[in-house]
């Protein structure tokens, strides 16, 4: 008897002007040999994901500052290593650019991991980053390395736990 198998891959990249492109691929295969599933799910990811990827190097009309739209240049499939720059300045508000070193700092993460993760997930490095996309990381790394409860302020924040009865 022949199984079913789903599989998914989704992406979805930050654009200028607090825009985004997300692209979903999805593809259902009989698979009649269980003892292939392992193969199959990784081929399948691999050929989902770079169909995805294939399909995101054009981000078509984005939203500019005043409004209006306009077509930025293709983006590559890959995004190259952003380039030191020569100066320090930050493209986030002053404020998450605060935030990334107090977090980074109070959990001694290493700054070299942190850029890696931004070059990763935003194909620039942390001081490149512009609000949206440091508004994202700051979320992960809250996420990821702040201790239950704290959100990266270091008190306590009340927990939900649903409505009370009255």
């Amino acid at each position: 008897m022949p199984i079913i198998l789903e599989s998914s891959y989704s992406k979805k990249i930050g654009l200028p002007s607090y825009s985004s492109h997300q692209f979903a691929v999805t593809l259902r295969t009989e698979l009649s040999d269980l003892s292939q599933l392992e193969k199959t799910c990784a081929d399948l990811y691999q050929r989902l994901q770079a169909a995805v990827d294939t399909q995101l190097v054009n981000p078509g009309l984005v939203p500019t500052a005043n409004g209006e739209l306009s077509a930025p240049a293709p983006r590559t499939t890959s995004p190259a290593p952003a380039q030191p720059r020569d100066d320090d300045a930050w493209k986030c508000s002053e404020k998450q650019q605060a935030l990334i070193v107090k977090i980074v700092a109070e959990n001694n993460l290493d700054k070299a991991a942190v850029d890696a993760l931004a070059q990763e997930r935003f194909g620039a490095g942390v001081r490149q980053l512009n609000k949206l996309q440091a508004s994202s990381l700051i979320d992960e790394l809250l996420e990821t390395h702040s201790k239950p409860g704290t959100r990266g302020t270091g008190r306590a924040r009340p927990v939900y736990t649903g409505r009370t009865a009255r």
